[in-house]
């Protein structure tokens, strides 16, 4: 019988964070014991869910290694230990995310003979993810279950060699956009209030933000706009809105929970045209929202999607994004995640005792 589920998001921040809140809330729906360890100044969550906020990222350094040095020193040093204290032998370690000491956290879940659960949520690493090769190997080496979000990702496990691997919905939590913020996004980004087509979140060289900008330039009647943290090719994006004189507007910041649900529910149709992808929570959040999604054909992203471009070129990636918004879509109903959420943990903990 499982005593208490420990939701470990080292991150405290983005979709993973928002993915991790709302299988708390849900389980504390079904009487669950469950508690999220994050970060100190993580982004806001549903008031249901209990936070353990005892990691820290010293984020202000403007040197990489320094930041890693310290956040991974204080990690050792104090993270680990309390969870140390806190887990017991029927407790359900469930670690979300890849983060460099993920074995190491796995390790004092193991001596605490808890049961662990993983979701890498990638089953790939980013090649600028200090130690996520480590980390991945270890996800899915060390755990008595593999939590994965897609089909794609559970075949690419198994043909893997990952047996003990299952599939569950991927959730995020999703507040009711908030009128005064979805106007005040509209005026920003579609004063004209044409046909909207948005790539929002991170702003990376692998979700093709410049594939997005050139398929906007094929598609008259509609605006388009990338709006997320800059994590690199902006100034190469903003370069080549000013050289095709196509119609989308950048916007490049964090957005908290409530800007972003916002943002999304502003837009005609969410488009994906990633590079490589397992599965993607802006996605999952405009399911939720009922907002029409196109995608290029990568990875799980079709298994959310409303219209999956044929392959990654302008005009398909653009036929997709008309398709996507003559198709439209419903919101999809996500009730049932917590019970397979919490199926999975116990047939995990029933697995390691039979």
């Amino acid at each position: 019988m499982i005593r208490r589920v420990h939701l470990i998001e080292s991150g405290g921040r983005g979709g993973v964070f928002n993915h991790t809140v709302e299988v708390a809330a849900g389980l504390r729906e079904l009487g669950v014991d469950a508690v999220v360890h994050t970060a100190d100044d993580c982004d806001a969550a549903p008031t249901s869910v209990t936070l353990c906020r005892c990691v820290t990222w010293h984020r202000a350094s403007p040197h990489r290694r320094v930041r890693q040095a310290r956040t991974s020193t204080r990690y050792l040093l104090r993270t680990l230990p309390h969870l140390r204290r806190l887990i017991g032998p029927q407790d359900v370690v469930h670690v979300q995310g890849l983060f460099a000491l993920t074995p190491e956290l796995i390790s004092i879940a193991r001596r605490r003979r808890a049961t662990v659960v993983t979701s890498p949520h990638n089953t790939f690493v980013r090649s600028n993810a200090p130690g996520g090769g480590r980390a991945l190997r270890s996800a899915l080496r060390d755990a008595d279950r593999v939590l994965v979000y897609s089909e794609a990702d559970r075949r690419r496990l198994l043909d893997r060699g990952v047996a003990n691997v299952d599939r569950v919905p991927l959730t995020q939590w999703t507040p009711a956009p908030e009128p005064v913020l979805v106007d005040r996004w509209r005026t920003e980004l579609n004063p004209g209030s044409v046909k909207l087509a948005l790539l929002p979140g991170q702003v990376r060289a692998d979700k093709n933000p410049e594939l997005f900008v050139r398929a906007v330039a094929q598609l008259p009647g509609w605006r388009g706009a990338v709006v997320g943290e800059d994590l690199g090719p902006g100034r190469r994006v903003d370069a080549l809105v000013e050289q095709t004189g196509a119609a989308v507007t950048t916007a490049y910041r964090y957005l908290s929970v409530d800007e972003f649900t916002a943002l999304v529910a502003t837009a005609d149709v969410v488009v994906a045209p990633y590079e490589v992808a397992s599965q993607s929570g802006v996605l999952a959040v405009a399911a939720r929202l009922g907002v029409p999604t196109a995608v290029a054909p990568c990875g799980g992203l079709g298994e959310l999607a409303t219209a999956v471009a044929r392959d990654t070129g302008v005009e398909a990636i653009a036929a997709a994004i008309a398709l996507a918004h003559e198709r439209g879509v419903r919101p999809v109903d996500t009730t049932d995640a917590p019970a397979r959420f919490l199926a999975a943990y116990t047939a995990a903990q029933q697995g390691r005792t039979s």
